[in-house]
């Protein structure tokens, strides 16, 4: 990674933007843009560590953040440690951004801050090659929006550092006239997050979204394997790259405490494993020309903890199994990736869960995401994407709709200001909410009412 830095209408998008908001955003957009341009006029390519260690453009890892190239895929396959070693790997991004949900439907406390501009918080990053077999990527993230609901029923934001995403490698590298392997180990906090294609999920799309959306609890249903872990997990695994086309990946992950607290610092534990879950990944990939094509499967099997906070609770059991596909070509003006990607998660849940949070000792969740971009000279983006997650009926889990299923679809217009400043509009619509369309909480709420405008701009240094 040389760089860093979901209407029932299908043919339309309804964008709601009252007079207030655009002139507010306009505004905004404009003091936002003068700051940066005026404190980085001549900042190298986002996350800058890895570029000035490369000497290489932000466009020879990345298609755009975060997805990489087949160059971009053996720089972090070769464990960051291409290049020369810099005393100072060090890095930083910030994101403005302003959201906006359809339909508040009169209640604005349940949605603070709607379609106000505010500034999201940023990222720090140790992120560059530390000896000839030794690299590193460590992310730290400030969150200016990190909310404590109030007595009153409102929504106190204050700031909030923690860890965040983490990859700590130690690789080697066999080049014969038959022979070329790349193999190592990684030490990560995320399931998938040292994954080089991205139709895996801690690197899927969307690769931004609102913090906003997320505390007003607009969120699909997703599978433990797409987030559920992040920053609250160490896992340990050996890979190996054989010729340029097959990756094999074992290994496993517990719980990040005692001498792994560090991968989970500032972050509350919401999910626990308990002892080693292992954790698989294997793919086919093929170059030919200015195109790419894998296949392959990931998975883990997990034991949770019931009680987060009791490391000796009862346990849930959790397997997931995903096959993903990623396509690219990339040439000059024209460039296109899609990637699609379906997980199977089977859970058999304790005892305890029956008649009080679930209504089946066992149930399924399919997830499937399906994407498609297209870049014009690296600098005009469009990205069009669809999502539908489906799952076994429980009327004790989802008493409304007996169902968590949930589709919709996601479009994004980007542009890149500068190979490290990027401005993009993301609109996110729903066909189908926790199994309905219409009244899906029971007090007449609607799909459609979630659909969420997201405008917003990054910026690394």
């Amino acid at each position: 990674m040389a760089c860093f830095l979901y209407n029932t209408d299908v043919y339309s998008i309804h964008l709601t933007w009252g007079r207030a908001m655009r002139s507010c955003i306009v505004r905004w957009i404009v003091g936002v843009f003068g700051a940066c341009g005026f404190l980085f006029p001549d900042v190298a390519q986002a996350l800058p560590s890895y570029a000035r260690q490369t000497g290489e453009a932000c466009i020879a890892c990345h298609v755009s953040f975060p997805e990489l190239t087949p160059y971009g895929r053996l720089f972090k396959l070769s464990g960051y440690t291409l290049g020369t070693t810099k005393l100072f790997p060090i890095a930083a991004m910030a994101v403005g951004s302003a959201t906006q949900v359809n339909n508040t439907q009169g209640n604005g406390a349940a949605f603070p801050r709607n379609g106000d501009p505010v500034l999201e918080g940023g990222s720090l990053f140790v992120a560059g090659k530390l000896s000839d077999h030794v690299g590193v990527f460590s992310q730290w993230t400030y969150n200016n929006l990190f909310d404590k609901p109030q007595p009153d029923g409102s929504t106190q934001f204050v700031g909030h550092t923690s860890v965040d995403n983490n990859d700590i490698r130690l690789v080697d590298h066999i080049a014969k006239a038959d022979l070329d392997l790349i193999y190592g180990l990684t030490l990560n906090n995320n399931p998938t997050v040292q994954d080089v294609w991205n139709s895996t999920p801690a690197f899927g799309f969307p690769f931004q979204t609102s913090r906003l959306a997320g505390i007003w609890g607009i969120a699909a249903p997703a599978t433990l394997i797409e987030g559920g872990l992040a920053q609250q997990v160490a896992g340990l695994s050996a890979y190996a790259f054989l010729n340029k086309h097959w990756y094999f990946e074992l290994g496993g992950y517990r719980n990040a405490d005692g001498a792994f607290s560090v991968f989970s610092e500032g972050v509350d534990i919401g999910t626990r494993l308990k002892g080693a879950n292992p954790y698989w990944r294997f793919a086919y990939n093929h170059e030919w020309g200015a195109q790419s094509l894998s296949v392959g499967t990931f998975g883990m099997a997990a034991r949770v903890n019931i009680d987060p906070t009791d490391g000796n609770s009862p346990t849930d059991s959790y397997h997931d199994f995903g096959l993903d596909m990623q396509y690219q070509y990339l040439s000059e003006p024209h460039s296109a990736t899609a990637q699609v990607s379906l997980i199977h998660e089977l859970t058999d849940w304790d005892v305890s869960h029956i008649g009080v949070d679930r209504q089946n000792p066992s149930s399924t969740l399919d997830s499937f995401h399906l994407k498609g971009s297209y870049w014009y000279e690296r600098t005009y983006g469009l990205t069009l994407s669809y999502f539908s997650q489906r799952g076994s009926d429980d009327s004790v889990a989802y008493p409304v709709t007996n169902s968590p299923n949930t589709s919709g679809y996601i479009t994004e217009l980007n542009y890149m200001i500068r190979p490290y400043w990027r401005l993009a509009l993301q609109y996110t619509g729903f066909f189908k909410y926790l199994g309905a369309t219409t009244n899906f909480d029971g007090n007449g709420r609607n799909a459609r009412d979630n659909n969420t405008t997201y405008l917003y701009t990054w910026v690394a240094f």
